[in-house]
């Protein structure tokens, strides 16, 4: 059994195709099928059913994904270490974030990261939760942060942190900036939403039919600085993580008011590759950008002190166990 066998199998078990594997892994596809083969005729047992339409695994392949994503993860970690041992953190991290987190949290992250860590080259990407859990599954990217959900065996997720989330306005909305809100007693209420590709959206939708409010208008927007400037002028509203809305804290020109009655919020995940560990750079320009999130959630509660009930603690705090992204939902 070769390195090279078990990496080809992972990448068809999680692709469903050899050709999509092969793209994956800048290979041929019958090159990687002859990998495949070879590591099937090595154990002695069938790892696919191999159809027009893709393959799919057999009860053998099921039970070889789970040890060999063990022992690709374990390789990935043992060389994470041994680079460790060289003292200085070098190399290049390549993370995704998305907008919600890159207009509040992303600039003081990189800052704070980059001073200590001179040696190290960041490559950003800002994109949607969909877009870059495909990135991250096609190991595109090291790490992304993105709102959980059911997602693909490529990716692993840990529960990061919970986030707030209000209703911004523009000053014709005519409340006081920080004013809590109910959103069953807005009228006319013309929200601007997420598309339903976006993975705010079904919880949104859920906020919404458990409180029992139909907007009188929705605008579908999958546009971040696009969705801010149209609130900004017009009547138009939407619901946005705490953190987005960081900047917004003085309510100028923009206003923030925290919705009660239920309060809603949203989880974020940090997704790495299924086979992969993060290395130390990836590990300590995550944790950069955690402090960052969980400093401008502190600042919210200051804030809402005086809105919150006197001692009530009203953020969760993330579980700390490495889950599938669909156990992390």
């Amino acid at each position: 059994m070769k390195l090279q066998q078990l990496r080809s199998f992972v990448t068809a078990y999680q692709e469903r195709s050899f050709t999509a594997a092969a793209r994956r892994l800048n290979a041929t596809q019958s090159g990687l099928s002859m990998q495949v083969k070879d590591l099937e005729t090595s154990l002695g047992v069938r790892l696919f059913e191999r159809s027009t339409t893709g393959v799919r695994p057999t009860v053998a392949g099921e039970m070889l994904y789970g040890h060999a994503r063990t022992i690709l993860r374990q390789i990935s970690e043992a060389g994470n270490e041994l680079a460790a041992l060289a003292g200085e953190v070098t190399g290049t991290v390549d993370a995704g974030l998305m907008p919600t987190i890159t207009r509040g949290a992303l600039a003081p992250a990189v800052i704070e990261f980059t001073a200590q860590y001179a040696h190290v080259r960041l490559r950003l990407v800002e994109a949607y939760s969909a877009t870059l859990t495909e990135m991250v599954a096609s190991e595109q990217l090291d790490f992304a942060i993105v709102p959980p959900h059911p997602g693909r065996s490529a990716v692993t997720a840990r529960a990061l942190a919970h986030d707030r989330e209000f209703l911004v306005t523009g000053p014709r909305f005519g409340r006081a900036h920080m004013a809590p809100v109910r959103l069953g007693e807005v009228r006319p209420l013309k929200l601007i939403l997420p598309t339903p590709a976006n993975a705010r959206r079904a919880g949104l939708d859920a906020y919404l039919a458990g409180i029992g409010v139909v907007p009188d208008a929705i605008l579908e927007m999958d546009a971040m600085m696009g969705t801010l400037e149209l609130v900004g002028a017009s009547d138009w509203m939407a619901i946005l993580p705490a953190t987005l809305c960081y900047p917004d804290l003085g309510g100028n020109p923009l206003r923030v008011h925290p919705l009660i009655d239920p309060e809603p919020g949203v989880d974020y995940a940090l997704i790495e590759p299924a086979t992969r560990t993060l290395s130390p750079a990836a590990q300590l320009f995550a944790a950069a950008v955690e402090r960052q999130m969980r400093r401008i959630a502190d600042e919210w509660d200051k804030r809402l002190g005086a809105i919150a009930a006197p001692g009530e603690d009203r953020r969760r705090e993330p579980a700390s166990r490495t889950t599938s992204a669909q156990e992390a939902t």
